[in-house]
């Protein structure tokens, strides 16, 4: 864990634009990646096949078990990504046409953010999550990379170019990136979900679509994160506010004034592309080691300090590993200490973070443009 920590623990420079990230961290980390790519994941591939056992359908449906066996396209984005880090081209192909078939909507390259096995209709509202989108993208980016299919490239450049024409827009003369392209704005305000900019997947949008927006996202998205960061332990909410007059943020008034379930990926996508440095990493550290071993909470109230009745599930602990903080990359829970869907998630996602995979295809992307 110390070589993550030497490669995320500075604050990485960039005179061209201002982004806090480096090429010097991503060619690194391609390095890497490309010497456990020649390895594969042979090591952990009990681990896919406990989660494809757990939660994925012979249909391709991905089951979140902790909200009702819905499925929605996070999840359906998370087993793609998975499918392609395990190269099981099978499974991939299978849970891309699942999610093409029931929540492919019918006028963009985006989808329907949520399926219910219940009900009919199955998906009752035809609302995008831009993150399941991303996440979505991502996996088709580098299962086109890396297995040579031009036809995923083309999806997933198709979905990249919806979410920029449906899903960015400027506010006080920064781009931001909107949750979803119903509900979440009014004249006085924008709000946003700073876990939904998954930044692995803006990074490979830069070579697949319009790069001069993709990157003024990225720059404006990690300054929101920066200034968007309350409380004791200076964190970012679950939802942002920001004043559509004067881009000021403040918690979102609407929504628990909580870091918890959604907020809790920001440190592991900025670890993944690189962009966890300095005081970021150190704010990040101090909150994660700051608890008794064990009891890392669900939850903290931003306003008042109070903290959930109840303790993270495993699949944070394997985020703080991924990261670097303190010494818990020593002590990362297996995927088979989780009974539910996100947290088993995060723990194979982390996993992934810590093996850098990935890297040498964002490093390439990254090169291609002018930072």
């Amino acid at each position: 864990m110390r070589g993550i920590k030497i490669m995320y623990g500075k604050q990485a420079e960039n005179n061209h634009s201002g982004i806090g990230l480096s090429r010097r961290t991503l060619l690194w980390s391609a390095a890497m990646s490309s010497v456990l790519v020649q390895k594969g994941m042979a090591q952990s591939v009990d681990e896919w096949g406990w989660y494809t056992s757990h939660f994925l359908r012979d249909d391709g449906r991905i089951v979140d078990n902790g909200n009702g066996s819905q499925s929605h396209t996070e999840g359906q984005g998370y087993g793609m990504l998975f499918a392609q880090a395990y190269d099981d081209k099978k499974a991939f192909e299978k849970i891309f046409a699942w999610t093409e078939n029931n929540l492919k909507l019918p006028d963009s390259a985006l989808h329907a953010w949520h399926y219910l096995p219940d009900t009919s209709p199955h998906v009752p509202d035809r609302n995008n999550a831009t993150d399941g989108d991303l996440l979505i993208a991502l996996a088709l980016a580098f299962a086109g990379y890396r297995w040579q299919k031009s036809e995923y490239l083309n999806s997933a450049r198709a979905i990249y170019k919806d979410v920029r024409k449906r899903l960015v827009q400027k506010v006080s003369g920064k781009r931001v990136l909107l949750p979803g392209y119903i509900g979440f704005t009014n004249p006085d305000s924008i709000t946003i979900n700073l876990s939904y900019y998954v930044m692995p997947s803006l990074i490979l949008a830069t070579g697949l679509d319009n790069a001069e927006v993709w990157r003024s996202l990225i720059k404006d998205g990690l300054a929101l994160i920066r200034s968007g960061r309350f409380g004791r332990w200076n964190l970012p909410p679950d939802w942002l506010q920001i004043s559509s007059h004067t881009g000021a943020v403040s918690i979102a008034p609407q929504f628990p004034p909580r870091f918890s379930y959604d907020a809790v990926r920001v440190p592991l996508y900025l670890a993944w592309a690189g962009q966890l440095g300095g005081e970021l990493m150190a704010g990040f550290d101090n909150y994660w080691t700051a608890w008794p071993v064990g009891s890392l909470p669900a939850w903290v109230d931003l306003k008042t300090g109070e903290r959930s009745s109840y303790n993270a599930p495993p699949g944070f602990y394997d985020i703080g590993g991924a990261c670097g903080f303190g010494t818990m990359a020593a002590t990362m829970p297996p995927v088979q200490m989780n009974d539910n869907y996100y947290s088993s998630s995060l723990a194979l996602l982390s996993s992934l973070v810590k093996r850098q995979f990935g890297a040498d295809i964002m490093a390439a992307q990254f090169g291609r443009g002018k930072w």
